[in-house]
């Protein structure tokens, strides 16, 4: 055991970190990724180590923020150090990388063990790694949806009526939540929707719903919100609902893998924690989707719909066609043009009609009403109404000038033949809307002038890249030299002979 002096780094790593002089972990007998048990005024943690030859000189210990939350220990205080071997845990990552089915125990070891910070991101790694190359069993799904939605808190409401809906991702633009959201809590639905920020694509609905209005509340202010209004659009990173999920989604994303085992754990640990009673999930399939074929969408419902029965939800899955972005922006404030767009009655089409499909599935599961309903309450703007009732209820401005908010340097990128768009590259106008400044920039993003069989004269403008820095736009005009996003075909004279 030593005793190290505290040296604060405003380091961040998604787990407590101690960085360690190489003589100190020399005699502590440990290499880089071992860890030590830090204790101070008689409380314990297990950090992970990394060595250094200068950066924290013998006799003190370097530790970030994460590390120094332990009992509030301070720069410069004293810390007792001894090392600790690696977690049971990580025996059963391996056991799982090798193709091996994890008991229930094993499966809440893990989760437990990354919701303590106990893994590091090497380990972390390999756990995405395993569930992606040997997927989860229905037994072992159980027991980790289970476990993540034990890991934090859950909401509790005095209503039968407790709705929710998700969709998979993978299609920009999509916003169709809030539409269903406004639809659906006019309905006389409960519907408390808590939402994600964008990781890889130009926005996600947090990110556009806080164009309007605050979406980081507490458990307390989530629920007076729906007390009052039916509903809520806020950010779910803010109220502790299956915490693990987050640090998954963390390690996912350096590896751009995203395996359906834990991607059905993540949505369903959530809605669980949540409360909810009725779910819609909407499954787009594509070339460019996270589901690349219908039968693989279809095998991915009906995974949901047994896993919402285990846990006394009714479950139901919507497939749609994700092979171009839903309605014409891409990045918050375009996003939200579209929005409000469709909710005052002059949206864009698609848009419009998939929110109505999965509002009135939503109406027909919990008995009160139809896509004919749906479609009622949108167009006699009702839920117009509610949506503007709750984006003041989280101390917003619904009626703000979206089209001023829009970056101020444009770009338009214009047809080179006359003909038809034959595809659409969800995936290369998602990478220059980001690089233009979505979401991060809030104007920032793309506005789509033309879509899958849109006619097409040489000269007409594809689409525009919109972005509040110019540096930003000129980098995403410089992608346009590698990409061909929206593809015109030549028209062509398929008459080859008439007799």
């Amino acid at each position: 055991m030593l005793r190290l002096k505290v040296k604060y780094f405003d380091l961040f790593t998604n787990y407590p970190l101690a960085i360690l002089n190489v003589e100190n972990a020399k005699d502590l007998g440990i290499n880089p990724n071992d860890r030590i048990k830090v204790t101070y005024n008689s409380h314990k943690e297990i950090l992970i180590v990394e060595t250094t030859h200068k950066l924290v000189p013998k006799g003190q210990i370097g530790m970030n923020i994460e590390a120094l939350e332990i009992d509030s220990v301070k720069d410069g205080k004293f810390v007792r150090v001894e090392p600790v071997g690696k977690p049971i845990s990580v025996e059963y990552i391996k056991k799982k990388l090798s193709g091996k089915e994890l008991t229930p125990e094993e499966c809440r070891c893990i989760i437990d063990d990354i919701n303590d910070n106990c893994l590091s991101n090497i380990e972390m790694g390999a756990y995405v790694s395993a569930v992606y190359t040997h997927d989860f069993s229905m037994k072992e799904l159980t027991a980790i949806v289970s476990e993540m939605v034990n890991t934090g808190k859950k909401f509790h409401w005095n209503h039968r009526l407790v709705s929710d809906k998700h969709s998979i991702g993978g299609v920009p633009g999509n916003r169709i939540t809030p539409i269903i959201v406004s639809i659906v809590a006019s309905a006389g639905l409960v519907i408390p929707k808590t939402s994600s920020r964008a990781i890889t694509s130009p926005s996600g609905t947090a990110d556009t719903m806080e164009v309007w209005c605050n979406v980081n509340f507490n458990r307390s202010e989530i629920k007076k919100i729906v007390e009052k209004t039916g509903s809520c659009f806020v950010w779910g990173g803010a109220v502790d609902m299956a915490p693990t999920d987050d640090k998954i989604i963390n390690a996912e994303y350096p590896l751009s893998l995203d395996p359906e085992g834990q991607l059905i754990a993540s949505v369903m640990a959530k809605k669980i924690a949540m409360g909810a009673k009725y779910l819609i999930i909407d499954i787009p399939f594509g070339l460019q989707t996270k589901v690349a074929t219908l039968e693989d969408a279809e095998t991915l419902a009906i995974k949901f719909k047994k896993i919402g029965k285990m846990f006394d939800i009714k479950t139901e899955c919507t497939i749609t066609v994700g092979d171009q972005p839903i309605g014409i922006g891409l990045g918050p404030v375009p996003e939200a043009i579209d929005i409000l767009g469709v909710l005052e009655g002059n949206g864009q089409k698609d848009l419009k009609e998939k929110s109505i499909e999965l509002a009135g599935a939503l109406l027909k599961m919990t008995g009160k009403g139809d896509k004919k309903t749906a479609e009622h309450i949108l167009d006699s703007k009702i839920a117009l109404a509610k949506f503007k009732e709750i984006v003041k209820a989280q101390k917003g401005d619904p009626d703000k000038d979206l089209h001023s908010m829009l970056g101020k340097y444009i770009f338009s990128v214009k047809s080179k033949r006359s003909g038809k768009v034959s595809s659409i590259h969800n995936k290369e106008l998602t990478q220059i809307a980001r690089l233009a400044g979505a979401p991060v920039d809030i104007g920032s993003g793309i506005i789509l002038k033309k879509k899958l069989d849109d006619p097409v004269a040489k000269g007409d403008i594809l689409f525009e890249i919109y972005s509040e820095k110019e540096f930003k736009l000129k980098n995403a005009k410089m992608l346009l030299e590698r990409f061909d996003p929206i593809v015109v075909q030549d028209h062509q004279n398929i008459l080859v002979k008439k007799i």
